[in-house]
C-alpha cells in the first residue's frame, strides 16, 4: 500500500533549519491550506518536515512566512514518550529523498535579496529536458 499528500498553501512562518547529531540537515515549517464550503473558508494546519539536503537549501534559501509552495510527501506519525512519561505522537507531512517534490510558487527571496520575487523553484529532479519529444 501507498499513500502521498499533496498540497499546496502558504507557509505560517518561517521555516526552521536544524542539523541532527550525525549532521544531517533538516527544515521544518507549518504549512495552511484553505477550502471554501458553504460559502465559509475553513483552514488547515500542516507540520511539514523536510529531510532531502536539496530540498532543504531550497526552503532555507528561497522560503519564508507567506510563500505559497505546493508540495508531494507522505503523511508519517511519530511517537515518543515524554519526560513525564506519557505517550505523545505528532503527525507530519515528510519530504524525504526519493518520494518527495517541492516547489515555490510566489512570494520567495532569496536571503540576500539577489534574486527576483515571484520566480518559480523547480527540483532539477523532475526536469524534463531529456524527453525525446
Amino acid at each position: 500500500m501507498y499513500q502521498r499528500f499533496i498540497a499546496v498553501g502558504r507557509l505560517g512562518r518561517d521555516p526552521e533549519i536544524t542539523s541532527t547529531a550525525g549532521g544531517n540537515r533538516m527544515a521544518s515549517f507549518s504549512l495552511a491550506t484553505s477550502e471554501v464550503a458553504k460559502g465559509e473558508e475553513r483552514a488547515e494546519w500542516h507540520r511539514v518536515v523536510v529531510w532531502d539536503e536539496k530540498l532543504v537549501d531550497v526552503v532555507a534559501k528561497r522560503a519564508r512566512k507567506g510563500t505559497l509552495v505546493a508540495l508531494e510527501g507522505q503523511v508519517r506519525t511519530r511517537r515518543w514518550n515524554g519526560k513525564d512519561g506519557r505517550e505523545n505522537h505528532s503527525t507530519e507531512v515528510v519530504l524525504d529523498r526519493f518520494t518527495s517534490r517541492f516547489q515555490i510558487l510566489s512570494g520567495a527571496k532569496e536571503r540576500d535579496d539577489f534574486a527576483a520575487v515571484n520566480q518559480p523553484v523547480f527540483d532539477n529532479r523532475f526536469a524534463f529536458d531529456e524527453l525525446p519529444f
